[in-house]
């Protein structure tokens, strides 16, 4: 599904504290909202980013066996072991810019989703441990590099109590979806995003954003969960999703999902014309690969 716009034009430098109540795009968040102040005046600094990770999840280490710590960012690396995951991998040092979207949102995913963030890391850092072994120049990445970045930076994931939702989001088919079955939809489904560069696009929603994501069949009793239970949920199956042999091995083994189709998300998608948008809702693509990826019912959330 193109974007069509670039995210350099639609992206926001300033500050702007009430972002977390803007949109249904960032209700996974919003547990965090007393900790980063909406009423806070200006950019939060690094040692507040690590004061939010600290509080919410406690001592973090990477599957390296290093405290996860927020640093500024290096200039760019001449050695392997210097890159921005095997950073992460070896040292705990998560490269990050402040007064910028991009890495804030990136430190607000690790407050939610630690486990998933450290199980995507290893996994980076592994495939990239193997491409460079013999080859240390060669930079063309592998498809599993490619998932893994794809999901870091536009991944979600789809939970439903009613499996038949997620057969029509492996069909593309979104009309019957978002229309047809919307009642549904709203009763049963829930979409959660996770990659960072998504919530950046959240700032400016526009017709062409979609999450790249993992399907999960869930209990319905889930959605009447409190927010940071629902959270540790996902963070845990997702976790399981990505570790080692990870079933996510390929860009293929990720769904798409437009967001702005959910209804709701969008003012425009109450008219029922507005999904006859082949552009942002296109036809289909083959489901061997998706079946991969979803997971039967846990009876355990």
């Amino acid at each position: 599904m193109p974007v069509k716009h670039a995210l350099t034009r639609r992206t926001r430098s300033h500050w702007e504290p009430d972002f977390l109540f803007r949109s249904a795009l960032f209700e996974p968040l919003q547990p965090l909202a007393h900790r980063i102040g909406t009423g806070a005046s200006g950019w939060p600094e690094l040692a507040d980013y690590q004061t939010w990770l600290d509080q919410s999840v406690g001592p973090l280490r990477s599957q390296g066996g290093a405290p996860i710590r927020f640093v500024e960012q290096a200039p760019k690396p001449t050695r392997v072991d210097d890159g921005y995951e095997p950073r992460i991998y070896l040292k705990g040092e998560v490269q990050t810019r402040t007064e910028n979207w991009h890495d804030f949102f990136q430190v607000l995913v690790w407050c939610s989703f630690p486990r998933t963030k450290l199980a995507v890391n290893a996994r980076h850092y592994e495939a990239i441990a193997r491409r460079t072994a013999t080859r240390p120049e060669h930079s063309q990445r592998t498809p599993i590099e490619n998932a893994l970045t794809q999901f870091d930076e536009c991944g979600g994931v789809v939970l439903a109590s009613d499996p038949s939702l997620l057969e029509l989001v492996r069909d593309f088919r979104w009309k019957d979806l978002f229309w047809g079955r919307r009642d549904s939809v709203k009763r049963h489904m829930r979409c959660l995003i996770f990659g960072h560069a998504l919530y950046e696009k959240a700032l400016t929603p526009y017709p062409g954003m979609t999450a790249h994501c993992v399907l999960l069949t869930v209990e319905n009793a889930l959605f009447a969960r409190p927010w940071p239970i629902q959270l540790a949920y996902v963070d845990r199956k997702l976790h399981e999703s990505f570790q080692s042999p990870p079933s996510i091995q390929t860009p293929q083994d990720l769904a798409p999902f437009p967001l702005l189709g959910y209804p709701g998300w969008a003012p425009e998608n109450q008219q029922q014309t507005y999904y006859d948008n082949t552009d942002y809702f296109r036809p289909g693509r083959r489901r061997a690969a998706l079946a991969r990826t979803s997971h039967g019912t846990d009876r355990k959330n």
